[in-house]
């Protein structure tokens, strides 16, 4: 409570006002004691010199009850005979000739008012500015519920109401983050459909013109029936291979893929991937070097699938040869793919891993372009990096590196 600035306030302007009313009220209370004081001199004098004027030779009997202290026995005597005048200790003070009046009930007035009339307009004067608080929480959250995220609400300082500010302005950039994702979602699917229908739309046209010229011709020549099943497998064997690569991209970009860490040999990376490719590395030429004891903490699967699709880009492009590098730092292992391939124009290289990218000059027109985007993604969800250098006719090179330690 004592860090709010509004408490603080109030209790400052509180103890002011309670300084100003306490040294006006000393001055007023003086002023109205010497008043007091004043009038029973009056009357003292007044009592003394009556007597003394029809009685001279009592002067020296009455001064000292007025100058020196009154005896006991004398204050009990004088009770006693001014009982019988109606004039007691219980008297009203509105009866008493020296208070008698308004006087002391109006100065009373005025003191309760000069306290209670400033209390009143510094409550309310503390009260507007909360509320004005409460008004700018209210106006803000009328923004961010119409979609409007670019309000901010001072936060400076200590206090609920900063606190408050603080939380709020953290819960409108959770909704715009959120909305944001939501929209990129969107997006991410409408171009997923669109690609996907883009990808299966000229398989399955291939498929419906070869099943209606099998069903058509009754007689068709067997060899010719056979290079049409050849055919249709093919198409369905892409169909297959996409459809289910582009479950994996869905997954992982949906973050529904929990990746291991645990302690992996580049080694046993490298013989999933070859056992994996082993029937189309057969007219190639491998060469593996490097530190076979090489190892980072990640999923050794799918990192094995991130590598079937970088082996499985050199093979398609290479013209026989591929090298494969398996190194190791104090800091990082990495595992480097060459091939001796035509290499990748350079104004294609920042797109390389694009989902669906494919350069015009590939020499696999049936290449789907999904491989190198699936091995980037499994890559950098590990908290790796995967690169490529190529020139013309000199072949290309991809890098995957991992840091070592525990991620």
């Amino acid at each position: 409570m004592f860090r709010n600035e509004e408490f603080k306030s109030m209790i400052l302007k509180l103890i002011i006002l309670q300084i100003v009313f306490a040294v006006i009220g000393f001055f007023v209370v003086n002023i109205f004691i010497d008043n007091i004081n004043k009038k029973i001199i009056e009357r003292d004098m007044a009592l003394v010199g009556n007597i003394i004027k029809n009685h001279p030779e009592l002067k020296d009997n009455i001064i000292p009850y007025i100058t020196k202290e009154v005896s006991e026995e004398n204050i009990l005597i004088g009770q006693e005979i001014l009982k019988l005048y109606g004039y007691y200790e219980e008297l009203d003070k509105s009866f008493q000739p020296i208070l008698k009046g308004n006087k002391m009930q109006i100065l009373i007035s005025i003191i309760v008012l000069s306290f209670i009339i400033p209390l009143g307009f510094m409550l309310k004067g503390e009260y507007k500015k909360i509320y004005k608080k409460v008004q700018d929480i209210y106006t803000a959250s009328e923004k961010v519920v119409e979609g409007d995220f670019g309000v901010y609400l001072t936060e400076e300082g200590e206090g609920d109401f900063n606190i408050l500010n603080h939380q709020f302005n953290q819960m409108a950039n959770r909704l715009e983050n959120s909305l944001s994702v939501l929209k990129r979602e969107k997006v991410f699917l409408r171009n997923m459909i669109s690609d996907i229908s883009h990808q299966l739309k000229t398989p399955l046209s291939s498929l419906i013109v070869i099943n209606d010229l099998l069903l058509e011709d009754k007689n068709m020549d067997i060899n010719m029936k056979q290079n049409f099943l050849e055919k249709e497998r093919t198409q369905l064997e892409r169909m297959e291979w996409l459809t289910i690569n582009l479950l994996k991209v869905a997954r992982i970009e949906a973050g529904a893929i929990e990746f291991k860490k645990e302690k992996v040999l580049l080694e046993d990376i490298l013989n999933i991937a070859l056992s994996a490719l082993n029937h189309r590395l057969e007219n190639q030429v491998l060469e593996i070097e490097g530190d076979e004891n090489a190892s980072f903490y990640g999923d050794k699967e799918w990192t094995g699938e991130a590598l079937i699709n970088i082996i499985k880009n050199a093979i398609e492009h290479s013209r026989g040869k591929i090298n494969i590098s398996l190194e190791e730092t104090p800091l990082f292992s990495s595992i480097i793919v060459r091939d001796n391939g035509e290499g990748i124009d350079e104004k294609h290289l920042p797109h390389i891993f694009e989902r669906f990218y494919k350069v015009s000059s590939e020499v696999k027109p049936e290449s789907i372009g999904i491989g190198l985007n699936l091995a980037k993604l499994i890559v950098e969800s590990q908290n790796g990096t995967i690169s490529v250098k190529s020139k013309k006719n000199e072949g290309t090179e991809f890098t995957m590196t991992f840091l070592k330690g525990v991620v």
